[in-house]
């Protein structure tokens, strides 16, 4: 009888676990203590309850004024005070503008010195207002005062990569397309790589985490695993695959709180290269096409979760939206959609989140747009 009892309970367990909320709007499963969230319709139906309103653009085609002619931002980072940091990539330089972004100060050049720049990537700020650049073309990290001036440079990993840092000056990174590195020696090997990385501020590993797919490919098991990734005010770390459909929360020790799916309207690819030898005895490699699914992640003041995600294809030509932004609860759960209608394309890994403060690039490379969430 205790048996039985113990079945039942469990059975109706299940059932109110599965149903969730709203007519099963999503459905939650339990495996290895680990919440798989399968999201079908948003909880907040068609009419979203908060809205993104434009605040001000800054970096013009135009412009004759050379503080705003941007090239190639990298990246935006906002200090304690408010005020606005591009990471002027193609220019080689940080621009410093206040809050209403009107221009203060500009920070680098083009060199190979101390407070110069080769291929700056990422910029963050530590609680200090200090300036952290990863540099690809130094392999460096480089830390600037709040006034520019170089403080110290190091390394982490094999390779410098865009990051994010933690209020503790820990290093955030993970797996990116642009970071792919192909290695013949490793062909027949299974794909293990953890996704996620935290270095400490002098360079060294502290922990990696995020379990990847393996294609059995190794010319897409880099690509098809490369993410996005923000962090919490506790520090926990949200991923958003750009080839998969998975949106994950981990704890700052690297533990998977929760793994998340959406409905799409295509199909997630699997797809394999191939290789041919040439008459001359060299190799031919063909690149099949993948599937994108995101495209950015970030977290609000809320601590909701929000992702740029594809919902459709890009095809040339045509003018119908194929971005949107996805808005989910700190658990996972899908609350709400808002088709992306701006008049200008976001670029890849781009929502930049302080607060109720977010941030764009547009693909192009000349501009950096601010919006402000309002709650409806």
């Amino acid at each position: 009888m205790n048996t039985k009892f113990i079945l039942v309970s469990v059975f109706f367990l299940l059932i109110i676990v599965s149903c969730g909320k709203d007519n099963q709007t999503y459905t939650v499963e339990i495996k290895d203590d680990v919440r798989h969230i399968h999201n079908y319709a948003p909880q907040w139906g068609d009419e979203p309850k908060i809205a993104l309103e434009f605040v001000q653009k800054i970096g013009d085609l135009d412009t004759e004024d050379e503080n705003f002619q941007l090239y190639l931002p990298n990246d935006v980072a906002v200090d304690g005070e408010g005020n606005i940091y591009v990471l002027d990539a193609g220019n080689y330089r940080v621009q410093k503008y206040d809050r209403e972004g009107k221009f203060l100060a500009s920070f680098g050049r083009k060199g190979q010195g101390p407070g110069e720049f080769e291929r700056p990537l990422s910029l963050a700020i530590d609680r200090n207002g200090n300036l952290y650049i990863a540099d690809q073309g130094k392999n460096r990290v480089i830390v600037l005062t709040p006034e520019g001036k170089e403080l110290r440079t190091f390394k982490f990993g094999e390779r410098v990569s865009p990051f994010k840092l933690f209020s503790s000056v820990n290093i955030l990174t993970g797996t990116t397309a642009r970071d792919m590195i192909i290695s013949l020696d490793e062909k027949n090997k299974e794909y293990e790589k953890p996704v996620v990385q935290i270095y400490n501020k002098d360079g060294s590993l502290k922990k990696e985490f995020g379990k990847p797919v393996d294609y059995n490919d190794m010319f897409f098991n880099s690509m098809g695993n490369s993410i996005y990734f923000t962090f919490d005010q506790n520090n926990n770390v949200f991923i958003s695959f750009g080839y998969q459909n998975r949106i994950e929360k981990y704890s700052p020790a690297g533990e998977l709180f929760f793994t998340s799916e959406r409905p799409l309207n295509y199909e997630i690819s699997r797809p394999k290269s191939k290789m041919e030898e040439t008459s001359g005895g060299g190799l031919v490699l063909t690149m099949p096409k993948m599937n994108n699914v995101s495209s950015g992640i970030g977290v609000d003041y809320k601590g909701r979760i929000w992702v740029t995600t594809y919902r459709k294809q890009r095809e040339k030509d045509d003018p119908e939206p194929y971005l949107e932004l996805e808005i989910y609860d700190n658990e996972g759960i899908l609350l709400g959609k808002i088709p992306w209608s701006e008049d200008f394309t976001p670029a890849r890994d781009d929502i930049h989140m302080f607060g109720d403060r977010v941030f764009f690039r547009d693909s192009e490379g000349i501009s950096v747009y601010e919006y402000k969430i309002i709650e409806k």
